[in-house]
């Protein structure tokens, strides 16, 4: 009977101690601490006027929607945004966005230098002075 009545605590002191030593998620992920879930608005802008036409829910691209959906990016988890974001300046700075395919028909879609650099700095977790 003994050992019984002392299955249950040792379960409890064991949950307990499994609670305690987890650590919250900014402590795993220090770029927590600094990230804002919300899309700048000089970043926004370039966003919606460049790349939403392809990567929305509601895209006939295919692939583009599958690769990122913009109105599904601010409500998922940080991790999920911080590791979207390394693809995005993956893809910017290796050139890969907007594909050169797209630019063909619709040379309109191509970044400035400026939208560029924004971009980048953004999806890199950068921020700048004063912000």
């Amino acid at each position: 009977m003994k050992r019984i009545a002392l299955l249950p605590a040792a379960a409890i002191v064991g949950l307990l101690f499994f609670q305690a030593s987890q650590k919250p998620e900014a402590e795993k992920h220090p770029d927590f601490l600094l990230f804002d879930a919300k899309m700048p608005a000089n970043v926004k802008a370039i966003v919606d006027q460049k790349c939403y036409g392809c990567h929305n829910a509601e895209s006939k691209n295919e692939k583009g929607k599958k690769k990122l959906d913009w109105d599904f990016f601010e409500a998922e988890k940080k991790s999920k945004q911080l590791a979207t974001m390394s693809k995005i300046n993956e893809v910017l700075t290796e050139g890969d966005m907007p594909p050169a395919r797209f630019l063909e028909n619709k040379p309109e879609g191509k970044l400035s230098e400026e939208e560029m650099a924004i971009l980048k700095e953004w999806s890199a977790g950068k921020k700048k002075k004063g912000e």
